[in-house]
């Protein structure tokens, strides 16, 4: 192999490969959004996908930066632009594919080659089972950057989107608490309907991973399971709404000091209660158990380096036994 396709080869194993792109179906009048981190080994990071009925959704051009899709993906589930069920079923298809192994691989060959046919119909088949629109519109884009790059990227927006404003009075937690963005599970059958949720009660919802920050809490918790978030008991503790027809703000308490916030401007949609018999239960208590050992880890030394005693033990037995050995074989002459 010549010296500029071993280069070539290893620059494109140390970049972060990102697929992101915007479809829109018009005869449904329906319009989305999607972002799918590849880490340097080939991992997916991080994975987001919107539908709303917002025409201005589509205005972002797949050539533009990843990072514009983060923050315009976050701020549409933040403001509750977006339709709740057809998204969360758009993200099951998603994890459909970065959970297999093979279609995961084939996806990522695909993105360093930059083979647009390829990664588009493999995106166009998830999409459209759920959208149904053989005339749908599907236009992507591929951008390669750098670990630094992200990392820098990413860092300058994280704190801003996550850390709760010890100015803002409105928010009902204490200082230096930290809120998370939360999808809640939807129950169209026994859920409970948004407008008769009460202060107190307990709903499933899931942190969505889209910072780091996220990421650390929902590992924190033992809730990935492969390339899947499991859902987590949410209280719900303050719920607000500027007029009745203003989507409505969700703010829930998944442990001490961490919260986690929805806005649904779907009234009549269906949330899953938590159910302990079915759901098992993170308790606040194990949660504060989870902190401190977390802590002390980071604040311990090192342990010294060396053999354990039970080690010295049985190096000694051994010794031991061949002393009797030799001893015996002395004998015997």
């Amino acid at each position: 192999m010549a010296l500029d396709d071993i280069n070539n080869t290893n620059q494109i194993d140390s970049n972060i490969f990102i697929f992101k792109g915007r479809f829109k179906s018009n005869s449904l009048s329906l319009y989305g959004l999607f972002l799918i981190i590849f880490n340097r080994n080939g991992e997916v990071d991080t994975h987001n996908i919107i539908v709303s009925t917002y025409s201005n959704v589509y205005d972002l051009e797949p050539h533009s930066n990843w990072g514009a899709y983060e923050e315009t993906i976050q701020d549409l589930r933040w403001k509750g632009n977006i339709n709740n069920s057809m998204s969360s079923s758009l993200m099951d298809q998603v994890n459909r594919i970065i959970s297999e192994d093979v279609l995961r691989k084939q996806l990522y060959d695909y993105l360093i080659e930059y083979n647009y046919d390829n990664v588009d119909m493999i995106m166009f088949d998830a999409i459209n089972r759920i959208i149904n629109d053989k005339n749908l519109l599907l236009e992507t884009g591929i951008q390669e950057v750098s670990q630094e790059e992200f990392l820098e990227s990413r860092g300058k927006r994280s704190l801003s989107t996550e850390q709760v404003s010890t100015s803002d009075s409105a928010l009902p937690v204490e200082e230096g608490a930290v809120i998370l963005l939360v999808e809640p599970i939807l129950a169209p059958v026994k859920g409970k309907p948004v407008f008769e949720l009460k202060i107190g009660d307990k709903i499933m919802a899931k942190i969505t991973p889209n910072t780091d920050r996220a990421n650390y809490f929902i590992d924190l918790l033992d809730l990935r399971v492969e390339n899947h978030v499991k859902a987590i008991p949410c209280e719900v503790i303050d719920i607000k709404a500027k007029t009745r027809e203003d989507p409505i703000e969700i703010l829930t308490e998944i442990g001490p000091g961490i919260y986690g916030k929805c806005i649904e401007d779907e009234r009549q949609v269906k949330l899953r209660i938590y159910n302990p018999s079915i759901d098992g239960s993170i308790s606040k208590a194990g949660w504060d158990t989870r902190k401190k050992a977390i802590r002390s880890e980071k604040e311990s030394p090192p342990a010294e380096s060396g053999f354990s005693r039970s080690v010295y033990i049985m190096m000694a037995l051994f010794a031991l036994l061949i002393i009797i050995f030799i001893l015996l074989i002395y004998i015997s002459l």
